[in-house]
């Protein structure tokens, strides 16, 4: 009964830690506000494993993308280098702040240029999905025992909308299995580049 007592405690001090996020990504920002408890389901996973062994996360921006429309005109490798960036370095503090509330086993983020130095000798760019040598090379090389593969895209509905994608796995080093996926989609008003 106290352990079912602890976990639901431990639920509500969760995802009330996710209730309201907000993350800039280039020309927007993304406002998503929890409305159901499995809306989180990479976070809660997380707190779950760390509940048996200590976690080591890689995140790794995948593909991002924004309307093939735009693709070539100025600032679009712009957007592209400035949203990787903010994905990865939003996503680590959301990750950070969730991790105050693991208590038994360690939680930690691998070191970015660790994982960029994996990605830079593999010369990976736009990945989609982690494929099985890069996996075990970023295993190996950075100990992680997750990764975090995000893809983010961007289309315009007309000129003055835009809809962002963010697909969110987590990927198990050890087994290559995909633990948890989420996906948040939202419509900014915003204009193109």
């Amino acid at each position: 009964m106290k352990i079912l007592q602890a976990f639901l405690i431990m639920s509500f001090l969760v995802l009330s830690a996710c209730s309201n996020l907000s993350r800039s990504y280039g020309l927007t920002t993304l406002s998503h506000n929890r409305i159901s408890e499995n809306e989180f389901p990479i976070d809660s996973k997380l707190y779950y494993l760390s509940c048996n062994q200590n976690i080591r996360i890689a995140v790794v921006a995948g593909t991002v993308k924004i309307d093939n429309n735009y693709e070539g005109y100025d600032g679009y490798q712009e957007f592209v280098s400035v949203t990787t960036e903010e994905l990865i370095t939003n996503y680590e503090h959301h990750l950070l702040d969730l991790s105050k509330y693991f208590q038994k086993y360690a939680f930690n983020l691998v070191n970015r240029r660790e994982v960029n130095r994996v990605l830079n000798e593999y010369e990976s760019s736009n990945l989609a999905f982690v494929p099985e040598d890069l996996r075990e090379k970023i295993g190996a090389e950075t100990t992680a025992t997750h990764i975090l593969l995000m893809n983010f895209s961007r289309n315009y509905d007309d000129r003055s909308h835009a809809i962002d994608t963010i697909e969110r796995q987590l990927i198990n080093v050890a087994t290559g299995s995909v633990e948890a996926a989420d996906y948040l989609k939202v419509r900014n008003s915003i204009s193109p580049l």
